[in-house]
């Protein structure tokens, strides 16, 4: 543990995989409330829309990973080829240390949104109508109401997707190692990755448990900060009932 204090790849890793879980619920969340506001309605083929937004989450992460690889190949990848129609000049992808780490965190955002949009569009289905029928005798906007009325009913809808969303990025795994491993120059190497290597390369079990324990408490500390701070034992306690 004392070698895990002062171990900078560890921090490293660990600080990668705050700032990756952070932008990949944030972006995912948005995403995804956009799209249940969307598809919020009843019309002719946005049922059909709703299962095709589904499709990214239903695939393997492996498979996931296997593809985008492909895609980003620098040299015969589809993405380089179809920027070569604009007159765009081909672009390294995931073999750059300055584009690796956006490059996978666009592909987990667009394999997880679908999760949040489902739970949000259920939220946006189960709402009351009364209130946007006030809102729309008032004159209220569109904005005035998403705002006044539609997010704050969200909210412990929002709450518990993105806690579900936080821990399940935080030890995101198949798609980093797939698409970079890490690399290049460690722009992307996650705790999960660190630790794969630690304890399946290098063979060093002991330590690795150490630093399994510690990745555990960190995402602990964080979920618990989440929870104090966004009032989610309360949101449960009312809803139990009495």
């Amino acid at each position: 543990y004392a070698t895990a204090l002062s171990d900078p790849q560890f921090w490293h890793s660990l600080a990668l995989t705050g700032l990756f879980t952070f932008l990949s619920v944030s972006l995912s969340l948005v995403l995804a409330i956009l799209l249940a506001l969307l598809f919020n309605k009843d019309l002719p083929g946005f049922l059909l829309l709703r299962t095709i937004v589904l499709i990214p989450m239903l695939v393997t992460p492996i498979a996931v990973g296997i593809i985008w690889r492909t895609m980003m190949n620098a040299e015969h990848g589809l993405l380089n080829y179809l920027l070569a129609f604009v007159g765009i000049e081909p672009q390294p992808w995931i073999g750059s240390k300055s584009s690796a780490f956006a490059c996978v965190l666009l592909v987990d955002v667009w394999e997880w949104t679908p999760f949040l949009f489902i739970i949000v569009l259920a939220g946006l289905r189960g709402l009351p109508a009364s209130p946007f029928e006030a809102a729309a005798i008032d004159g209220a906007g569109a904005i005035r109401v998403f705002f006044s009325i539609t997010l704050p009913m969200l909210r412990p809808v929002i709450i518990i997707a993105s806690l579900l969303r936080m821990i399940d990025a935080a030890r995101t795994y198949d798609i980093v190692h797939l698409l970079t491993r890490g690399g290049p120059d460690f722009a992307t190497d996650v705790a999960s990755i660190y630790l794969q290597r630690v304890n399946f390369q290098f063979f060093n079990l002991g330590y690795g448990s150490a630093l399994s324990w510690l990745l555990l408490l960190a995402i602990l500390a964080v979920v618990l900060l989440y929870v104090r701070l966004t009032g989610f034992l309360r949101l449960i306690s009312e809803k139990e009932p009495s």
